[in-house]
């Protein structure tokens, strides 16, 4: 896939915007649902920073597969590093949301808290976060698939989170989009609670003369 693409294919994902109030859909409303959720809130909320490998699938190209690191500390800060020599980065900084793509000498900035990315950065999260609805809870062998989509705005796309049943960590996200095409980021090795250098998450950019 050219990188252009992929990095407008994988964005996709962190400008899923909210701004509404969050909800359960009613039908999945059950005490068994809140007590899966509270448990993987409890879980994630005792990780405050995350270092892992990550792969990256698009449903659209099949043959295509990006992989690199993810480095995460809350509040607010990540950054994605992609391996074989691919030109893209993700930031998450200061209240921003950088993509910078060095092929195109282009870097884009967008508020954090627009984008769903600031859902798992948060220092709690919570899935009564604002302008979420949640749409789907499910229990499948040793993992929990949490669906949600923005609150009147379900034409955005579905995110999907999996969590570890036993350890609580985030082990995937899947966004599908209306068209039916699916990105997934897959993360392994993952390393929760270990020293993580802030330096690791600033960005210079490189065409600003400032």
């Amino acid at each position: 896939m050219p990188h252009n693409l992929f990095g407008i294919t994988f964005l996709s994902f962190f400008l899923f915007t909210a701004t509404a109030r969050a909800e359960v859909a009613p039908e999945i409303d059950t005490p068994g649902t809140q007590a899966i959720l509270t448990q993987v809130e409890t879980a994630y909320n005792a990780t405050k920073t995350l270092e892992a490998e990550f792969a990256q699938y698009n449903s659209k190209m099949t043959e295509d597969l990006q992989t690199g690191t993810l480095y995460l500390k809350k509040p607010g800060k990540m950054r994605l590093v992609y391996e074989k020599g691919s030109p893209l980065a993700f930031y998450a900084n200061d209240g921003f949301f950088i993509y910078h793509d060095k092929s195109a000498e282009e870097v884009s900035y967008f508020e954090l808290d627009q984008t769903p990315v600031a859902f798992i950065l948060k220092e709690h999260l919570s899935f009564k976060d604002p302008g979420f609805v949640v749409t789907d809870v499910q229990e499948i062998l040793d993992e929990y698939f949490i669906s949600i989509h923005k609150k009147g705005a379900k034409e955005l796309g579905i995110l999907t989170l999996v969590f570890d049943k036993e350890t609580g960590r985030l082990k995937q996200w899947d966004i599908l989009d209306m068209q039916g095409v699916k990105s997934t980021v897959s993360l392994f090795n993952i390393k929760e609670n270990i020293p993580v250098d802030n330096q690791i998450f600033l960005f210079h950019n490189p065409y600003s003369n400032s």
